[in-house]
């Protein structure tokens, strides 16, 4: 019981220097797995898109994708991962609640992955859970080890509030840095928003503030960006959600019109993974300025030629030279649906081959 007791203490403090000292965060695993005689202890995340292993030594990315190749989250397949979607904050959940020795030694996740982290008894510590995302303590047992007893799942349901305390404190931390980068940005000249990849702003700079209140253009809904335009807040959302979740190698931009016949350019970008925003959600930089290059009239065009939205969207992008893969990337369709759509502006345009779309709607620039 002393030896519990100072592990405890050593536990909690570790804990409490953890938010501005990350190498601690690794000493308040280790000593939890001590205390609760596990092999090893991590601090994971999940949402419905992404896994992260927030703390976890030892695990690479390599083993990311082995977890994610085998269905670590899909409830179906991780029975752990559905238990924790049932639970509530401050539970401690066993295998034992929910699988069988029998059913344990046909596991694909137990065989094929536990194993190599000495995990034949896995136990969880629901932190927080919200829908489908989930943040949780986990910790492995050797098959020795017969899994969490009940002392030691009595210490983790202790330790719980102060891993979430401290896990919360990171995240504003990591939210406060977030803001005074977007504000060290902007002294370059561009409006910068950082967004989740579901479009919640995390972060704005001054400029970017000053933007959203006026929200003429661009505006927030409901702690999300918003745009005027319908088309181009779809294009916007697949622009984020690909750049939040690295999906996006190279940067990618969206243009809005205002309306005095300008436009603003959006270019989102991924926000690298690193110590500074290890327990934040996936985040994408949003950079907004105005776009000084003649623009196509649109009105002009569709009032001549009868083209769609969408037809105009992709002449406006053949002016700029882009090819059929990257009109559909930035469009998020297949590259079919815009040759198709190519097609039909050939129809109605007159001309004859693709080359010459740019160079008729060019008469219809405006500068």
């Amino acid at each position: 019981m002393q030896m519990d007791a100072r592990g405890y203490l050593e536990t909690r403090e570790a804990l409490i220097q953890a938010p501005f000292e990350p190498a601690r965060w690794a000493d308040a695993l280790t000593s939890l797995a001590s205390l609760c005689h596990a092999t090893s202890a991590q601090l994971l995340s999940f949402g419905p898109t992404r896994f992260n292993p927030m703390v976890a030594p030892g695990v690479g990315e390599a083993d990311v994708m082995d977890f994610l190749a085998i269905g670590g989250m899909d409830p179906a397949t991780n029975h752990g991962l559905a238990a924790m979607l049932r639970a509530d904050a401050g539970h401690v959940v066993t295998d034992s609640e929910y699988l069988s020795d029998h059913d344990r030694r046909r596991d694909p996740l137990y065989n094929e992955f536990f194993a190599k982290y000495d995990g034949h008894f896995v136990s969880s510590g629901v932190l927080f859970r919200e829908g489908g995302r989930l943040r949780n303590l986990n910790l492995f047992h050797h098959r020795r080890q017969q899994g969490l007893g009940p002392n030691e799942s009595g210490l983790m349901a202790r330790l719980l509030p102060h891993f979430a305390k401290a896990v919360d404190l990171s995240i504003q931390l990591e939210g406060r840095a977030a803001s005074l980068s977007t504000n060290a940005i902007e002294q370059a000249g561009p409006a910068t928003i950082l967004c989740q990849a579901d479009g919640k702003i995390v972060a704005a700079g001054r400029k970017a503030e000053a933007m959203l209140s006026r929200g003429d253009v661009v505006g927030a809904r409901d702690g999300r960006l918003r745009l005027s335009c319908r088309e181009a807040q779809a294009e916007l959302d697949m622009r984020i959600a690909a750049a939040a979740r690295r999906f996006a190698p190279e940067s990618g931009s969206v243009m809005v019109q205002r309306p005095c016949d300008r436009r603003i350019r959006i270019a989102c970008v991924p926000v690298p993974e690193g110590d500074h925003n290890r327990f934040l959600e996936p985040l994408a930089l949003l950079m907004i300025r105005d776009d000084d290059r003649p623009m196509l009239d649109r009105r002009a065009v569709g009032r001549t030629f009868a083209l769609t939205e969408a037809e105009t969207s992709i002449a406006e992008l053949l002016i700029e030279g882009a090819s059929s893969s990257r009109i559909a990337e930035v469009r998020g369709v297949s590259v079919e649906t815009v040759n198709s759509q190519i097609k039909s502006i050939l129809s109605k345009t007159g001309c004859s081959k693709r080359s010459e779309i740019p160079n008729l709607m060019r008469m219809y620039l405006s500068l």
